[in-house]
């Protein structure tokens, strides 16, 4: 019984940080930059980003099996692809105190991180689940 209430745990709070990121990428971290910047193509793919991670994490809450547990390490693989995104996939404005760079950069890497590392958790007790 422990068991599953600590998977149902891990992957909801995946699934809360990608709805963070999500939100946070429309509206707290917007990039404010036209639409022909840089900037603004890094936040347009990691608001979609954050969509993805946001479905595969509810997803594999329902799903406490090895279907669940691959799901899980999928939105890993994806929140550590999304925090490299502003800056090292995808090029950002040059000045330090640009919005891209001042908020969008560590709140897309932090958040991201966080996904990463609760869907990682959801997937070992997937897999450890008899």
């Amino acid at each position: 019984m422990m068991n599953k209430r600590k998977i149902s745990i891990m992957g909801l709070v995946s699934a809360v940080f990608s709805l963070a990121l999500l939100i946070g990428s429309l509206t707290f971290f917007k990039s404010v930059c036209g639409a022909d910047m840089h900037c603004h193509q890094a936040n347009t793919v990691i608001t979609i980003m954050g969509a993805v991670m946001l479905a595969l994490s509810l997803i594999a809450i329902f799903l406490k099996s090895k279907v669940g547990a691959v799901l899980s390490f999928l939105t890993t693989v994806c929140g550590v692809v999304t925090a490299l995104i502003p800056g090292v996939i995808m090029p950002l404005c040059m000045m330090a105190d640009m919005s891209c760079q001042a908020t969008m950069k560590p709140w897309t890497i932090l958040l991201s991180a966080a996904v990463a590392l609760f869907s990682l958790i959801n997937g070992i007790i997937c897999i450890r689940k008899k």
